[in-house]
């Protein structure tokens, strides 16, 4: 069974996002449960990072906003331990360019990291 590890760093980037969309928090549990069921069905994201994360689209359903203009949950995903550990989260959109995307992505990614080194 897979088991989900949500650190302190990951928390802090989905309280952030529920402050803009509250109505997110169900869709978010939604992609929680299905990271679960499958940890395996994200798209593996290389990005700049030496390893590899995993990328799902959200749906906001209340809001009517679909999973290609909705939320980017980024996790990695580790068969050997069967566990899974969301990294970022972000809702796709105008206002922010793929390079100030990757700077927070980069950090996140620096962060939980750190976090999870014993």
């Amino acid at each position: 069974m897979v088991v989900l590890q949500e650190t302190d760093a990951y928390l802090r980037y989905e309280k952030s996002l529920l402050k803009k969309y509250p109505q997110a928090k169900r869709d978010i549990k939604r992609a929680k449960k299905k990271i679960l069921r499958r940890p395996s069905r994200g798209v593996v994201y290389r990005g700049r990072n030496k390893i590899a994360l995993r990328k799902i689209r959200v749906s906001i359903r209340i809001l009517r906003i679909s999973p290609r203009k909705g939320l980017r949950l980024f996790y990695f995903y580790s068969e050997k331990k069967n566990k899974a550990v969301p990294i970022f989260i972000f809702k796709k959109g105008r206002p922010q360019t793929e390079g100030q995307v990757m700077k927070l992505f980069n950090r996140a990614v620096t962060e939980v990291v750190a976090e999870l080194k014993p």
